[in-house]
């Protein structure tokens, strides 16, 4: 499975970045929604904006299923982690 960084577009006005990402985070982790696998979930209360890293078999699966949760996308990118050499 490839990992995604998903970027969420500004949520609409009033609803709390913190909330959504709590909510998103256990709708994708709860197992209710197959095909991807949530690995983190970051908030930015000053931007408005919700992030996630989200392993899924492609990039279509992970528009569907934020779809599904609810959450406005800005931007889906296929990323790789790079750890600090020992």
């Amino acid at each position: 499975m490839a990992r995604y960084l998903v970027n969420s577009a500004i949520l609409r006005s009033g609803k709390d970045p913190r909330t959504c990402a709590e909510g998103s985070a256990k709708m994708l982790a709860r197992g209710d929604i197959k095909d991807v696998s949530l690995k983190s979930c970051y908030c930015c209360t000053g931007e408005g904006r919700v992030a996630f890293i989200i392993e899924a078999e492609n990039s279509d699966a992970v528009l569907t299923a934020m779809d599904k949760i609810n959450v406005p996308v800005a931007s889906i990118m296929e990323v790789e982690e790079v750890l600090p050499a020992p």
